[in-house]
């Protein structure tokens, strides 16, 4: 059946203009993770997702944001112990990945190298 919907409709995007529809594909994510049929990681991603779209501080720090400056984080909640967090769900410490970004989406890979914990932007 997801087959068909793909072929029909193509990927669904991040449907930040349907913040609720994106709220209920986090609670079936979840559901899919409790099953053992989907990956806690992705999960996690969507869940910040889903929090940053609705104007709440993401959970887990997977949310960068392009900004003047360059590449930093989403607002987080209690950015201090984000790094806990992720390893709850099994991710890397927070600056890994962002490092990573940075690199990946910075002219000629500019990255600052601590991670900019952007509280309340």
């Amino acid at each position: 059946m997801l087959r068909r919907i793909l072929a029909e409709h193509d990927w669904p995007g991040h449907s930040d203009h349907a913040p609720a529809f994106q709220g209920a594909a986090t609670t079936l994510l979840g559901r899919a993770v409790q099953a053992g049929d989907a990956p806690v990681q992705h999960w996690a991603h969507l869940h910040d997702r889903a929090l940053i779209t609705s104007g709440r501080d993401q959970e887990y720090g997977t949310q960068p944001l392009l900004c003047a400056d360059g590449i930093e984080l989403c607002p987080q909640r209690t950015p201090e112990s984000v790094d806990a967090r992720r390893a709850t769900v099994g991710l890397r410490p927070v600056a890994v990945p962002l490092q990573a970004v940075r690199r990946r989406y910075t002219p000629d890979g500019f990255a600052k190298e601590a991670p900019t914990l952007v509280r309340g932007a």
